[in-house]
Formats: structure tokens, sequence, C-alpha cells
């Protein structure tokens, strides 16, 4: 099979489903300085379906609010805006996520429950590092496989060379993907991304989770550490086994790149760390059944 065009590429992200509009606009509202709880509450509430999807998350036991929110200008309230955005974005990863990519072995959830476990991995890696903003890691683990939407037809047509070169030449799956097929599923979901007008900061993950030591040098100390803490979780996800695709341990850890950002993996840092995200899975079964519209 010859290898991917450009063309062909942007072709595939023109025709991906739309996101809904509300979570779109309300996204950008929110990298604005002059946003306000007022116009986001508004802007909210025209899409039933989307603030019932916003009241079902507030409400869930992940996030252990003491009483029941019940109208948007509440749920604005009492959130505030890094964790209503991360909201926002776990809404729109469900529509682009929640279908089965059968060239990396996924089927229809896998590739959604895989994400929302990297990202409360995220976040709570983030945390343990004290980052500023640990929402943010949050949505990078979302969306950080965004491209194997588009390249997992390209992968299933030529999984048994990609493989072979994984083991042939010691070369991990990312790396093999872009040999056989002209792209990796990184490259294309920065395409998604650019498509999407995602904030730079979400691009850098998706082009860089599993190659932080690639990140460009004028990044900013704390935007690498994310990135950094976003390809821990990603391969800590897949350790621990959560929605793992055929491609799944055909990755490498970069302690490398994790002691530059000051994540230090070394002793029995791992070991500790598996043993408390496996703790969070009951929290991730909780929003993925949110998300579904599974009352408990």
């Amino acid at each position: 099979m010859s290898k991917v065009t450009l063309q062909e590429i942007i072709r595939k992200v023109d025709r991906l489903p739309e996101l809904p509009q509300v979570a779109i606009r309300v996204s950008r509202l929110l990298e604005e300085e002059n946003t306000n709880a007022e116009m986001l509450s508004q802007i909210i509430r025209v899409d039933t379906s989307f603030t019932t999807q916003v009241l079902r998350l507030c409400n869930s036991a992940a996030y252990g609010f003491a009483r029941r929110i019940s109208t948007v200008k509440e749920a604005v309230a009492i959130l505030g805006f890094s964790t209503l955005k991360s909201m926002v974005y776990t809404i729109m990863a469900k529509v682009a996520l929640d279908r089965a990519v059968p060239g990396y072995g996924l089927e229809e959830g896998d590739l959604w429950y895989n994400a929302l476990t990297c990202a409360v991995y995220a976040k709570h890696i983030g945390q343990r590092e004290r980052l500023p903003d640990p929402e943010k890691a949050f949505t990078g683990g979302l969306l950080r496989d965004i491209g194997k939407i588009v390249l997992g037809e390209y992968v299933g047509a030529n999984y048994k060379e990609i493989e072979q070169l994984t083991i042939q030449q010691r070369v991990d799956f990312l790396e093999a993907e872009e040999r056989v097929i002209g792209f990796n599923h990184s490259l294309v979901g920065t395409r998604i991304a650019e498509k999407w007008n995602l904030p730079p900061l979400l691009v850098n993950i998706i082009q860089y989770h599993h190659k932080p030591l690639k990140l460009p040098p004028t990044i900013s100390p704390i935007d690498a550490k994310i990135v950094g803490v976003v390809h821990l979780a990603d391969a800590l996800s897949h350790m621990i086994g959560q929605g793992n695709g055929s491609d799944g341990l055909m990755y490498c850890l970069d302690v490398e790149a994790l002691a530059k950002v000051g994540i230090d993996v070394k002793g029995n840092y791992l070991e500790r760390m598996i043993g408390e995200l496996i703790e969070l899975n009951a929290i991730i079964r909780d929003l993925a059944d949110s998300m579904s519209g599974k009352d408990k």
C-alpha cells in the first residue's frame, strides 16, 4: 500500500463529525480573559442536550459535590472556569472518540474509555507533581490519541508490516507507523487539533505525548511538564490495561524526558503511582456511566 498523502489526511479530517457548536463556543470563550459566568451560562443553556451532559457530570460521584446542582448558572459558579473547561472537552472528546477503530484493535467505547482513563490519571499525576492547573493535563490526556480515528484504517491494512518493523528494528509503534504509512497518529491528531482550533498547549500534547524530548525549545517549562505528565499517564494507562488497543504496549516510557521536566520516576515511583491510579478506576467508571446517561 502506498503511503498516505497530506491531501488524503486533510480530506478525512474534513469529513469528521461536527463537534457540538455550543461546546466549541464555550471552549473558546474560556480562553478569553473578559469572559464571565453569566456569559457562559447563557450560551450553555441554549443547547438542552449539552446542558444535560454538563449537569450529569457535575452530579456524578467523581466530582463529589455535597448537594445536587440543578442549574447551569449554579454549575458555572461552583465549578470554576478550569474545571468547566475540562468538562466541555470531555463532552467534545466523547463525540469524537466513542467509536470502534478496528485498525488499532479497538471496539466501540475502547478508545473513549482509554482517553478518559488517561485524563483522570494525568490529572492525578499533575496534582502529585504540583502543576498550577492539573485540569490542563486532564484535557491533554483526553485528546492525545485523537489521530487514531483517522489513521486507523491505514494501520489496519498495514498492521503486520508495522508490527514486524517494531520487532525486527526495535522501534516503537509510532515510528513504525510513520515509516510504513507516511504519517503517525500524533501527526494526524495535530491536523485535527488545528482544524478544531484547539489551544497551542493541546496541539503540543497531541503531537509530542509519545516523544516529549522533541518538544520545541520555545515551549514554557510548565507546559513542557504538562506534556511530560500526559506522557507518563499514557504509559501507565496502557500498563494498567484500560481500553488498550493492539498497539498499547509498543511505546517507550522516556525517563530522560521526564527527568528533564522535573519528574523523577526512579526507585519505587512507578510502583507507588500505579497503586494510586488503580484506586481511581471506580471514579473513571462513574464518569463513563455519567456520560452514557446511566444513573446510579
